[in-house]
């Protein structure tokens, strides 16, 4: 239990992260996000925070692989679809259904992204671990 915290706590910070420089560096850029509020920025966390409770549908007793994977995934995208888009909607950070597909985007680019974090982080681990055994020989 301990390490699917320490998970969830470094999904939530790469989640962050990349809303961050969608809403701070690309939106304003792109004339997406001309400025946003506490109040918009305390459910964009929270919404960070549900991204990073999400992934909780990826735990297995065995290493997921196909469709399994890619059926989690889309629950995943879709429990985040369906708290983002409400509460981004009530907070007024999108108005129309551009803005909606643009919402959608953005969370989809987001998984993807953590997905690739994750990636990187597990090779380091793997590295780590191959530089150990490698040592006890």
């Amino acid at each position: 239990m301990k390490r699917e915290i320490e998970n969830i706590i470094r999904r939530f910070v790469s989640v962050s992260g990349f809303s961050i420089i969608v809403l701070f560096i690309i939106g304003p850029v792109l004339h997406i996000i001309d400025g946003i509020n506490n109040t918009q920025l305390g459910i964009i966390v929270a919404c960070d925070f549900v991204a990073a409770l999400s992934s909780l549908v990826f735990i297995s007793s065995k290493e997921l692989q196909g469709a399994s994977w890619w059926m989690r995934e889309i629950l995943c995208i879709a429990i985040n679809i369906a708290v983002t888009l409400p509460l981004t909607h009530y907070a007024l950070l999108w108005k129309s259904v551009t803005g909606m597909i643009v919402i959608i985007m953005i969370i989809i680019i987001i998984a993807f992204g953590n997905h690739l974090i994750e990636f990187v982080y597990d090779m380091n681990t793997a590295q780590q671990l191959n530089k150990k055994l490698k040592e006890m020989h």
